[in-house]
Parts: structure tokens; C-alpha cells; sequence
């Protein structure tokens, strides 16, 4: 296992050294395009998995300075294509003028649990988690839904950049008892930067 976490550490340390990042040539807000800052506590990597040169796999994680690393999606895929059955990510974007001060968010969550019927599923809430500027304070901001995609508006302040995570809990039903109910949770942490300080992602570890 701490052979395995020194293989993601090197190929950590291998993509930051070779990756090359400018700034946004346009004004929208959008992911994975900003400047490594090693300043920051994480960077927010991408890890890609080949079998005979085909792409299977890639998982998103936080890593920090310590060289702590939490596992945020995972992606495989059969012949170029997601497998939704295995899958664990989200789809996130913010969109806008940057010089605006209210933009548009949304994101949607997927996970293996999206086969399991409707009918089985006895409940569900999606929580979206983020600090918003108020007046002189930042606050956080809290939604909630029981549906896989959200839109909310997010006030942009001084290029702070999104920082926040989402949670997702479904109760599912049993078929053996009537009284119990099965708990399936995810949860993401989200960024619209590669380096971050989000407070969340130490929670979530």
C-alpha cells in the first residue's frame, strides 16, 4: 500500500513538472486553467490509467503538502466511453464575464447508484457547500436539492475563485425488512482553481 502511495506521489510530482499552465485567454470562469501557485495547501491533479496504450481510467485528487492525498472522482472507461456503472464523478462549471459580479453555476453529480430504481430509493439530498462574499464578509452558502443537477447563482469577488464541496445522500430500501434503510453517500470536493486552500477537503479525507 505505501508503495503504491509513493507510485501516485512521483507521478504527482511528474505532472506538475511537466505541465505548462497559462492564464485564461478569455473572461469565462472555467476549470483546470489557472497557474500552479505552490503557495496553496492543495494542487488538484489529474491521473490517467492506460492498459496497452488505451486510456481505463482517471481519478482527480487533492494532494498536499504533506504529501496527503484525497481521492476525489473516479473515472473508467470501456472503449473510450464512461462506464456510468462504475463511475464516480460530477460535471462543474461556473459561466460568465468575469467582471460581472453574479455568474452562473452548476453542477451534476453521477455515481453507480443512478441504476439503482427509483422506486427502491426512500430518499435523497444533495447539499451544495460555499463560501460567498457578503458585504465585508464571507459567509457560507448552503443549497439544497433532491435532484442530480443544481444552478445557483454565485457572486464572483476579487478572483477568489470557487471553493466549496457537495454532498450527496440517498436512502435506499431493503427488500428483506421494511424498517431499515440502506445509506449510499458521496461526497466532492469542488475548485475552479488547480491550487487551492479549500477547508473543506480536509474534512472530507
Amino acid at each position: 500500500m505505501n508503495n503504491l502511495k509513493t507510485i501516485y506521489i512521483l507521478l504527482f510530482f511528474c505532472l506538475i513538472s511537466c505541465k505548462k499552465s497559462s492564464e485564461l485567454k478569455t473572461e469565462n470562469v472555467t476549470l483546470n486553467k489557472t497557474e500552479i501557485d505552490t503557495s496553496k495547501r492543495y494542487q488538484r491533479i489529474n491521473i490517467p490509467f492506460y492498459n496497452n496504450g488505451e486510456l481505463v481510467g482517471e481519478n482527480e485528487a487533492y494532494v498536499s503538502k504533506k504529501r496527503d492525498t484525497f481521492w476525489n472522482t473516479w473515472l473508467f472507461y470501456k472503449k473510450g466511453v464512461i462506464d456510468s456503472s462504475k463511475s464516480k464523478f460530477f460535471d462543474f462549471n461556473i459561466i460568465g464575464n468575469k467582471k460581472d459580479s453574479i455568474l452562473k453555476g452548476k453542477i451534476s453529480l453521477y455515481s453507480p447508484a443512478d441504476s439503482i430504481p427509483k422506486s427502491k430509493i426512500s430518499s435523497r439530498e444533495i447539499t451544495l457547500v460555499f463560501l460567498q462574499k457578503e458585504n465585508d464578509s464571507i459567509i457560507v452558502k448552503e443549497i439544497k436539492s433532491n435532484k442530480s443537477t443544481i444552478e445557483f447563482d454565485y457572486k464572483n469577488f476579487e478572483n477568489y475563485g470557487f471553493e466549496g464541496f457537495v454532498m450527496d445522500l440517498r436512502f435506499f430500501k431493503l427488500d428483506s425488512t421494511s424498517d431499515k434503510l440502506l445509506l449510499n453517500r458521496n461526497y466532492y470536493a469542488l475548485d475552479t482553481k488547480l491550487s487551492t486552500n479549500n477547508v473543506y477537503v480536509e474534512l472530507l479525507e
